[in-house]
């Protein structure tokens, strides 16, 4: 694990890692990047990302790393706070007179310098608060002067109040009519009291990105980073860019008055004043993070009309927009747009130092702002004077290089859009100004490929897509931060020809790679890439899986519920069956990337398989799958260190729910690893993890093997792996009512031998309740009412410690026998060969029992996920009789996908999804299978399956999967 990844972000560079996205940049010049390969070998990339747009100039730009050299020579000053720091006043001198250039206004603007973009647009948010606070002081001061001079005139006897004034709503709610002068101005002060505690009102636009610090991440649209820090932040209401008519109701909705009185011809009135509630509108001349989206003339031209008209201050936020990037120092410049506010970083920098701008028209400027708002590290000379360098850059030649801007964006451009021609059906849409442009792809929630439609699922298309353009391409491209369909692109001013040929050329074959679902070339860069590429012709993988098309909904009487059943991968070389484009690479190349993937293991569900009950109800059946291997499953387990997958599959009944689905059935190890649904605490849905259902199908596939191979059960031995289980348990406790002998073997782990004796106690506890409801016995239970023990505790009647009837059975059974003579317990996987009946349900992250451990003519139930017998075994052993327990057949045949079937056929569900089906079938709305399971749940569960039509389908014998 690199540092980076073990110290500063764990989480990203995972992700990076997952993406192939996971290098160490070692050099850097003009529009290319160096990182050394696995090889230590240094590998150019063109990098079209440009530091978020922070490189207008390109990487270490010759004259501004000349500059920084000169200017560490001369050991200028960087900390020299209290005093006249002239760089910095020649930088803002400098801004001042290219933003009045620009927009063509006289008044000079004041800087104030920070850090970063999003400490601009704090200082812009700060400083417009402060107006906007001495506006409503200054209000609220002359009101008071006013109540306090109709006051006195009143006492004078100068005059009286107007009886209308009683007649204001907002007077009339405080005050009776005809109260006199003070009952007036006490409802006046009452009201204007609270109308001053109105919280302050920030407008912004919809997609807008203006930062994450603790006040800019409440102005940035993306909920994902706002919600978060809510109760921290500041009030903001989002507007579509394209509906600038709800600025006006919006305006209404958030109009506050002031109540005033004016004494005026001998009587003193009530007025309304309006107070200032909106502090400011940010704008994003072309919005970066929220998919690249230019505001157009009209829409600028609308925000202005609506500040001015309301009174408000407009922020221009041009930190990744301005300096240049656009074709012209503001890129709202571009359409006319003048601000009261401009916010500049990025590229003023000069992709070496770290400095931001905020500018304010001076006759808005607050004097007092210089001591309420600072930074230690703002205003010093190193990052002054090169910020001051790349204006005299940007500057030069008459603006010679926002031209070359223009014209390299025009030539780029063009070729983008050639691209959208040829593959309209991959490229949805070009867009931007100058070097910042878009490039948004089609949803691929449509795709037949399992890896696009969960990238399209998860928003993580365009990462993924990076990851192929770095390793594969050597381009480093990156989407956009809310839109992750859109892959931004924005290269310095020096971009060449060549390099948009390169482009081309990459652009061209990925959406090859998309159009024909070649997710080979996609996933092969996030796997080991020590393996080599098994090919690198893009073939065309459209029809590879087969259309699903379900018939026609049956009429019902009854109610259609949705139901969830979240399932994972049993191996990644399942990976094949569900992305067919994957067939080639090796087992070894799928597991490192479903390693990768560790980070980002949701997917995308599966459409829902309608299935309908002979009594009238039906269900939607929707699979919600994790990219998560039984190997990991089993590893965390291992480890102890769960808490991250249950947060996994928290999400994912979390969305269930959200998608209106009543029920979530976790299956395999989802399970397992939540204490089967006890460690999850998701209100409104109903868990279950099917293993009641489970044990029902997998007693009655071994009913059929045995029935089919002549024999009785009653006359065999039953052995049960994984005997320390639930499920494994309650096998035993139903079998125990018809066998004589079985033999319990459990592993060698810490525990299970305590885990074993409490199976034991359970199966005996669960015979004495037989035994004590009387009726006809069989099997262990017949053969227990023979005994002394019992025969005394039936004479004595109820009472005792029934509860402990289990252990003492077996205490009293080993006394008098010298060993148990009817259950034997073992660790021991040889005592299999003694058993005609063999239950195999261990959760062993790997299949561990060979052909050697069973005895001749042996009927097998392999109920375990994954299978606890060898792939294999069936083949070397055709004596034997192997079957997968829990599969059951649908009412109508009705069929999940076929790449998500696994080891089922056409007409069948597992049976831990089927019970899942049931409960919404049922329309039960609570736990089922939750925890531990009872004989009396598998009972009950398969009775209600066999009334809504769930039966055993043929059991299948591996080597016809």
């Amino acid at each position: 694990m690199s540092q980076f990844t073990e110290f500063v972000q764990p989480q990203m560079g995972r992700i990076f890692t997952a993406l192939g996205l996971d290098v160490e940049y070692v050099r850097a010049e003009g529009n290319t990047l160096h990182h050394r390969d696995e090889q230590g070998t240094e590998v150019p990339v063109l990098d079209l990302m440009g530091g978020y747009g922070s490189l207008i100039l390109g990487h270490n730009h010759p004259e501004i790393v000349a500059h920084a050299h000169e200017l560490l020579d001369q050991r200028r000053a960087v900390h020299a706070q209290f005093s006249l720091r002239e760089e910095a006043g020649r930088l803002g001198a400098a801004l001042s007179d290219v933003v009045r250039r620009e927009t063509s206004v006289k008044e000079p603007y004041v800087a104030t310098f920070g850090n970063s973009g999003a400490e601009a647009v704090e200082a812009a948010v700060k400083h417009a608060e402060l107006v906007r606070v001495r506006a409503v002081m200054e209000l609220a001061e002359t009101v008071a002067a006013h109540v306090e001079r109709a006051r006195e005139a009143v006492g004078r006897g100068e005059a009286v109040v107007d009886e209308d004034a009683f007649r204001t709503a907002e007077v009339r709610e405080r005050a009776p009519e005809g109260g006199g002068i003070e009952a007036l101005l006490a409802a006046v002060g009452a009201h204007n009291a609270a109308a001053l505690a109105t919280r302050p009102l920030f407008l912004a636009l919809e997609r807008s990105f203006h930062g994450k610090l603790v006040g800019s991440v409440q102005l940035t649209y993306n909920s994902g980073f706002r919600t978060p820090f809510a109760n921290l932040g500041t009030r903001v209401r989002f507007v579509p860019m394209d509906r600038p008519e709800l600025l006006d109701d919006i305006a209404d909705e958030e109009r506050v008055t002031l109540l005033d009185v004016e004494t005026d011809g001998g009587k003193v009135r009530v007025v309304e004043r309006d107070l200032p509630v909106i502090t400011a509108f940010l704008v994003e001349p072309v919005q970066g993070e929220g998919g690249i989206h230019a505001l157009t003339v009209e829409q600028g031209r609308a925000i202005r009309l609506f500040c001015n008209k309301v009174g408000t201050a407009l922020i221009i936020d041009e930190v990744q927009s301005g300096l240049g990037r656009c074709g012209a120092f503001l890129a709202s410049s571009l359409i006319g747009l003048r601000g009261d506010y401009y916010t500049l970083s990025k590229s003023l920098g000069g992709g070496l130092a770290k400095i931001s701008a905020m500018l304010v028209r001076k006759s808005l400027y607050q004097g007092e702002f210089d001591i309420i708002h600072s930074s230690t590290f703002a205003m010093d000379d190193f990052s002054s004077a090169v910020a001051r360098k790349v204006v005299e850059l940007l500057e030069a030649g008459d603006g010679q290089l926002y031209r070359q801007v223009t014209e390299r964006g025009e030539k780029l451009t063009a070729v983008l859009n050639d691209l959208k021609a040829a593959y309209p059906d991959v490229i949805e849409d070009v867009r931007g100004k100058g070097l910042f442009l878009g490039v948004q792809l089609r949803d691929q929630g449509g795709a037949r490929s399992m890896v696009l439609r969960g990238s399209a699922y998860t928003g993580s298309l365009g990462y993924l897509l990076s990851g192929y353009l770095l390793r594969q391409e050597r381009i480093r491209i990156a989407p956009t931060g809310s839109a992750g369909n859109v892959l931004r692109i924005q290269p310095s001013a020096y971009l060449t020809d060549e390099d948009i040929e390169q482009l081309r050329g990459a652009l061209t074959r990925l959406c090859r790679i998309l159009r024909y679902e070649d997710t080979l070339h996609l996933v092969h860069p996030a796997s080991d890439r020590r393996i080599p590429k098994p090919r690198a012709e893009i073939r065309d993988f459209r029809g590879a899986l087969p259309g699903y098309e379900q018939a026609a909904p049956r009429p019902v009487t009854g109610p259609v519920r949705k139901v969830a059943f979240l399932n994972h991968l049993i191996e990644p070389a399942h990976l094949r069956q569900v992305d067919p484009a994957l067939a080639e690479l090796s087992d070894a190349a799928l597991r490192a990337f479903v390693l990768g993937m560790d980070p980002v293991k949701k997917a995308a569900p599966y459409p829902g398989v309608r299935i309908d009950s002979p009594l009238g109800s039906a269900v939607e059946f929707a699979l919600y799958p994790l990219m998560v291997s039984s190997e990991q499953m089993g590893g965390y387990l291992a480890s102890g260190d769960v808490a991250g997958i249950r947060a996994d599959i928290e999400e994912r009944v979390q969305a269930a729910r959200e998608d209106g689905c009543t029920v979530a059935g976790l299956g395999m190890y989802t399970s397992i690893v939540t204490h089967n649904c006890t460690s999850l605490k998701v209100p409104g849905i109903a868990l279950t993890s099917g293993n009641a259902l489970t044990v029902a199908m997998g007693v009655q596939a071994m009913e059929r093997g045995a029935q089919d191979r002549g024999w009785k059960v009653e006359d065999a031995t039953l052995a049960v792996v994984g005997a320390a289980g639930n499920i494994a348990s309650v096998y035993s406790q139903l079998f125990a009512e018809r066998l004589g002998k079985i033999v319990l073997v459990g592993s060698r782990r810490d525990g299970s031998a305590r885990r074993l004796g409490n199976t034991v106690h359970g199966i005996y506890q669960e015979c004495w309740s037989r035994i004590a409801a009387g009726g006809e016995l069989a099997g262990i239970p017949a053969r227990l009412a023979e005994e002394p023990l019992i025969t005394k505790w039936l004479a004595e009647g109820p009472g005792g410690d029934d509860a402990g009837r289990g252990r003492a059975i077996a205490e009293y059974l080993t006394e008098r026998y010298g060993s148990d003579p009817f259950l034997t317990v073992t660790q021991d996987s040889a005592a299999l060969r003694e058993a005609q009946l063999v239950l195999a349900a261990s959760n062993s992250p790997e299949p561990f029992l060979t052909g050697e451990h069973f005895a001749d003519g042996a009927v097998i139930c392999d109920i375990a996920v994954p299978n606890n017998v060898v792939p294999g075994v069936p083949e070397q052993r055709p004596d034997l009789a192997y079957m997968l327990g829990g599969i059951v057949a649908t009412p109508n045949g009705e069929s999940l996908h076929p790449s998500a079937r696994a080891f089922l056929e056409a007409g069948q569900l597992f049976a831990c999804m089927a019970e899942t089906a049931l409960m919404g079938l049922a329309g039960l709305d609570h736990h089922y299978s939750y925890g531990n399971i009872s004989r009396q749940q598998v009972i009950d569960i398969a009775a209600l399956a066999d009334a809504h039509g769930l039966r055993l389908a043929d059991y299948k014998s591996a080597h016809s999967v």
